[in-house]
C-alpha cells in the first residue's frame, strides 16, 4: 500500500536536492578538431550553482596552441567554458572544460561550441550536451502495510522507492515514538529508477506510527524522502529474547581480483557479543539470491572481519542466526563497485 511521501532538504548537515544523469553523451563534433563525441555529466542543481566538465578527444594535440569554447543554453545567453591543457604528444589527446550551471538555468540540448587554433589557422566545433532536469524521489512504500508483528517470529518487510539519477540509494525504518529503527542500508537497483530493500521486524519491535526514511545520494548531495506506515503488536505478547545488532562495513569500490574486506560490530542488548558466528553474504546486482560467502567469528569486542576477493559488483550483508537466548540479527547490506 502506498503511503504517503514527503521530500525534505537536510541543509543543517549539508545535504541538497539529488539531480541529474551519469555519463550522458553529446552528439558528434561538426567540425574536424576532434575524435568522436563530448562527454559530461551534466544536470541544473537545486541551489546552488555548479561546475560542469565536458571532455573531447583533440586530434593532434601536438600543433593545438589553444583551445577555447562557449556554450548556450536554450532560450539564453553564451557561458565561458575555461579549457585546461592536455597532452601534446600522439594521434589525440582528451582535454577538458569546465562551465557553470546554476539553479534557474533551463535543462534540455545545450550548444557547444569549441574553437581550436593552430598556428595562424582556427576551427569551429559543435557539439549539443544533453543537460538533465532538477531530479529526486517520487515515491516510497512499506510493505506490508500495516505491519502485524508476529510472537517468536521475524516479519519479513520490503522498501520500495523511485528515485531518478541517483548514484545510490538507502533506506531506514525508524519507530516515530523510540527512535529505534532498522537500517536497511543500500538498495537494490533494478536499472529503471526503482530500488527494492529487504529487512526483517522482530516481535518486540515498536507498535504504532513508523516513518520509512529514503536517501538518494549522488556527487555528495543527498534528498530525504519520507512515508508514513504502521506497526502492529504481536497478539499473546513478545518472546523474551535479547536482541541483537549487526552492522557491517565494506569499500564503494575494490579493483577486480583484488581482496577486500567486509567487517562490523555485533552487540547483544548493550555490550558486545563476543563468540558470535556471524555469517557473511553476496548478492551479485542484478539477482535476486543471497549467496553465503564465508563464516567468521566476533572478538571479545564484538568485532569481526572477513577478507574476499573482488569478482562481481554486488550487495554485501551479515547475518547472526538466533538462538535459545538471543535473536537473530541482520545488518544493512552495503554495494561494492568492482573495477
Amino acid at each position: 500500500m502506498m503511503k504517503r511521501l514527503r521530500l525534505l532538504l537536510a541543509t543543517a548537515t549539508g545535504a541538497a536536492l539529488l539531480l541529474g544523469g551519469t555519463g550522458l553523451q553529446a552528439a558528434n563534433a561538426a567540425g574536424s578538431d576532434f575524435n568522436g563525441a563530448a562527454s559530461s555529466d551534466a544536470y541544473v542543481p537545486l541551489d546552488k550553482e555548479i561546475q560542469v566538465t565536458v571532455t573531447l578527444k583533440l586530434k593532434d594535440p601536438g600543433t593545438a596552441t589553444g583551445v577555447t569554447g562557449t556554450v548556450t543554453p536554450p532560450g539564453k545567453a553564451d557561458k565561458p567554458v575555461a579549457f585546461g591543457d592536455w597532452a601534446k604528444s600522439g594521434s589525440e589527446a582528451p582535454v577538458s572544460g569546465t562551465f557553470a550551471i546554476g539553479k534557474d538555468d533551463p535543462a534540455g540540448d545545450w550548444k557547444l561550441n569549441v574553437r581550436v587554433a593552430r598556428g595562424a589557422n582556427t576551427g569551429d566545433n559543435s557539439f549539443t550536451i544533453k543537460v538533465t532536469a532538477k531530479q529526486g524521489i517520487t515515491a516510497a512504500s512499506v510493505t506490508p502495510s500495516p505491519v502485524k508483528l508476529r510472537k517468536g517470529k521475524d516479519v519479513k518487510v520490503t522498501v520500495q522507492a523511485t528515485a531518478n539519477g541517483a548514484s545510490t540509494v538507502s533506506a531506514k525504518l525508524v519507530s516515530d515514538d523510540t527512535g529505534e529503527y532498522y537500517d536497511l542500508g543500500a538498495l537494490d537497483s533494478n536499472n529503471d529508477g526503482t530500488y527494492s530493500g529487504v529487512t526483517y521486524m522482530a516481535d518486540d519491535s515498536t507498535p504504532g506510527a513508523w516513518t520509512l526514511e529514503v536517501y538518494a545520494a549522488r556527487a555528495g548531495q543527498t534528498l530525504k524522502g519520507v512515508a508514513s506506515f504502521t506497526v502492529e503488536e504481536p497478539t499473546g505478547g513478545v518472546s523474551k529474547k535479547a536482541k541483537a545488532k549487526i552492522t557491517l562495513q565494506a569499500p564503494a569500490k575494490a579493483g577486480y581480483g583484488k581482496g577486500f574486506k567486509v567487517s562490523g560490530k555485533v552487540v547483544r542488548g548493550s555490550a558486545a557479543y563476543k563468540g558470535a558466528e556471524v555469517e557473511v553474504y553476496f548478492k551479485a546486482k542484478g539477482t535476486k539470491k543471497y549467496k553465503l560467502m564465508g563464516l567468521t567469528t566476533a572478538t571479545s569486542t564484538g568485532k569481526y572481519a572477513k577478507t574476499f576477493k573482488a569478482a562481481k559488483d554486488g550487495y554485501w550483508r551479515a547475518k547472526v542466526e538466533a538462538t535459545s537466548k538471543t535473536r537473530s540479527a541482520l545488518s544493512p547490506q552495503d554495494f561494492v563497485d568492482v573495477k
